[in-house]
């Protein structure tokens, strides 16, 4: 079963309680690199992809979490794609009813953005 071998690259119970995954890949050989410094940008764009999977997500109820501190080489091991690497993985799931929701302390905007 393949959430089964997945949960062995995160080993958490929270992680191990979604229903679903989504492992996020970058294609290592088609990615689009910057032309005046040669940066490779599929970290980045998987980045973009995957903030934008966890927004619709939530949108629908549902909760997630980006999981980056896995065992990238035992997913390569588990789940081989030629030419793609794993960047993230992604718990998709309903939240628990009991899941605190601590208050949020955001700082003031004048403290975190300049207005020019």
């Amino acid at each position: 079963m393949a959430k089964a071998r997945l949960r062995q690259c995160y080993d958490r119970s929270w992680f191990a309680s979604a229903p679903m995954y989504v492992v996020c890949l970058r294609d290592t050989g088609s990615e689009w690199v910057r032309p005046d410094d040669h940066k490779p940008h599929g970290d980045i764009d998987v980045a973009i992809a995957t903030e934008h999977l966890c927004l619709a997500a939530a949108e629908q109820g549902l909760g997630t979490c980006w999981v980056c501190n896995f065992d990238v080489a035992l997913v390569k091991q588990l789940f081989p794609v030629d030419g793609f690497e794993p960047v993230a993985l992604i718990p998709i799931g309903h939240p628990a009813p009991d899941c605190p929701h601590p208050e949020k302390n955001r700082k003031p905007l004048e403290e975190i953005v300049e207005w020019l």
